[in-house]
């Protein structure tokens, strides 16, 4: 027999389901979500209380209003009239490097800079230098934001914050040194921390975002679809023309082929 797909994560047969070798219907009696993402993402159960800090992780990332140009492509998308699920993708798809992609990255550097690999601090300075941002600092709305508040202190009172949380937070003491101005941690910076602590590997970074912001997308679009007008356009003077100025068509020349 081939191996068309092998899969060490979930079972299918006739009248069970396995999910990494626990029967769904048990987990579902037994086990919260955040302790199904948990197992899924890891391949175990949790032994404290990792699924519930995964579970808030899931209800700090779920939406953040309209500023949130994934969620404005819901809303635009949602407008044409097509199903919820096209909807819902075209906020996902807007997932990408520069709007809820600095989780991987972040949590990389900081298991570099846990595992003496990297001197994060100088790290930040030369970002500075050649203009780039440190991804998991600063926000434009926020200061502190409150995510980050609630999930640093759930994951100190449940003991799960570890030596990536603690260097976090010594980077971000160190900002107003480091590059001139307080950079509060934000809810990416403080995620990536969190992964790196719970031993969650950097490839799922945007994974929270993508779990959690789904069941947001789904109210946008769903709201939509049944309260607001349909066709959402830009308006007209909302719209800048750079290109050039009316111009006439030449005749094609006559080259004799």
């Amino acid at each position: 027999m081939s191996d068309f797909w092998k899969t060490a994560i979930s079972h299918v047969q006739p009248n069970q389901i396995l999910i990494r070798g626990y029967r769904v219907e048990e987990l579902a009696r037994k086990r919260s979500f955040g302790d199904v993402v948990f197992l899924l993402l890891t391949g175990e159960l949790p032994q404290r209380r990792e699924g519930d800090l995964v579970e808030a992780i899931l209800v700090c990332c779920c939406d953040h209003g309209l500023a949130a140009p994934s969620t404005d492509a819901v809303r635009f998308v949602a407008s044409c009239g097509v199903p919820l699920q096209a909807a819902v993708a075209a906020g996902i798809c807007a997932i990408g490097d520069t709007h809820g992609g600095a989780i991987e990255p972040l949590a990389r550097l900081f298991e570099k800079a846990t595992n003496g690999e990297l001197d994060l601090k100088q790290h930040f300075v030369e970002l500075k230098r050649s203009g780039q941002r440190m991804p998991g600092f600063g926000h434009p709305v926020h200061s502190p934001d409150p995510r980050t508040v609630v999930l640093l202190e759930l994951a100190g009172q449940w003991g799960l914050s570890g030596a990536h949380v603690r260097l976090a937070r010594e980077l971000e003491a160190a900002t107003a040194s480091l590059v001139g101005k307080h950079l509060p941690l934000n809810v990416d910076g403080a995620i990536a921390a969190l992964m790196a602590d719970l031993g969650i590997s950097p490839v799922y970074g945007k994974a929270f975002f993508i779990i959690s912001r789904a069941a947001g997308y789904v109210a946008h679009a769903c709201e939509q679809q049944v309260s607001e007008r349909p066709f959402k356009e830009v308006p007209a003077a909302e719209i800048t023309y750079t290109g050039p100025a009316l111009r006439a068509v030449p005749e094609r020349k006559n080259d004799g082929t």
